[in-house]
């Protein structure tokens, strides 16, 4: 039956993100050797999460990992308005469901929006909305138990990762403004309601924009990490840069990318803007 279908796969997605082996705290720890792809956010863009897929090609070894960060929020619009993004969601989840342990989620800013009712406009319309509608098509008389999933699902997100050799990733940072309250003990501590509502530490990582130097050498030194890779801030060749820390990487439109790492190798920044390559150069 397709309802209760939803939300027994969003509670396997809970739990893949609960029981993740990488995971340690609120954080995702990622072996020594292996290979590791990184999307940005995919926002709903159907052929560059088939590419990445095809790219990954997941089946071939156990030691390849990818990262997937903000699929919700985009793409084609129903008859009636609606959002569909749910449906390449569940789609990445049962892709990880088939290759459990390789394929990981971070939270992002779209994800907790989404569950936390808050509205989020582009070009005049609330996309959190126009997702709801679509949810409540999908879930039908079951959207309680759906929403209850659905929630503890992206709960259940880790919200960074990072390499052996010093690579942190999460959908974004805190940016200036945000820092000086920002609490960097979140990745390992247990978390309250308070760290996800506005102005708390798990809203400022996600949401943060327009990170200085400062803040780049502030958490690198609190996180022991050499360089950051993110999403969020929207990037029109598909990648970009702050500073001399930090990689964007952008997977949400055509000219959208992704980054291919060697989990055994130490990189400088240089070395990992040579390691984006274009999704459509995949075939």
């Amino acid at each position: 039956m397709l309802f209760p279908t939803l939300t027994n796969l969003l509670a396997a997605g809970a739990k893949l993100n609960q029981n993740d082996p990488l995971r340690n705290g609120n954080m995702l720890c990622f072996p020594g050797s292996g290979e590791l792809f990184v999307a940005g956010d995919l926002h709903n863009h159907d052929r560059n999460f088939q590419r990445l897929q095809t790219a990954a090609n997941l089946g071939a070894s156990r030691d390849r990992h990818v990262i997937l960060q903000e699929l919700v929020h985009g793409g084609p619009i129903g008859p009636d308005g609606s959002d569909t993004s749910l449906d390449m969601l569940l789609d990445a989840i049962a892709w990880a469901e088939k290759y459990p342990g390789q394929v990981h989620f971070l939270l992002a800013n779209h994800d907790l929006a989404q569950v936390q009712g808050q509205a989020i406009m582009k070009d005049g319309y609330d996309l959190t909305e126009r997702f709801s509608r679509h949810f409540r098509a999908k879930a039908g008389p079951f959207e309680e138990q759906a929403h209850i999933a659905y929630r503890n699902f992206v709960y259940a997100m880790p919200l960074a990762a990072i390499t052996l050799t010093g690579v942190f990733f999460s959908h974004s940072l805190p940016g200036p403004r945000e820092l000086p309250r920002f609490d960097n003990t979140i990745l390992r501590r247990d978390l309250a309601d308070a760290d996800f509502a506005r102005n708390g530490s798990v809203y400022s990582l996600v949401w943060g924009r327009n990170q200085s130097q400062d803040v780049l050498n502030t958490l690198s030194r609190a996180w022991w990490s050499d360089l950051f890779v993110c999403g969020h801030q929207g990037q029109d060749q598909g990648m970009g840069t702050m500073g001399d820390r930090m990689l964007i990487i952008d997977s949400s439109h055509n000219h959208g990318t992704y980054l291919k790492i060697d989990l055994a190798r130490q990189y400088t920044l240089q070395d990992l803007i040579d390691s984006v390559r274009p999704l459509a150069s995949v075939m």
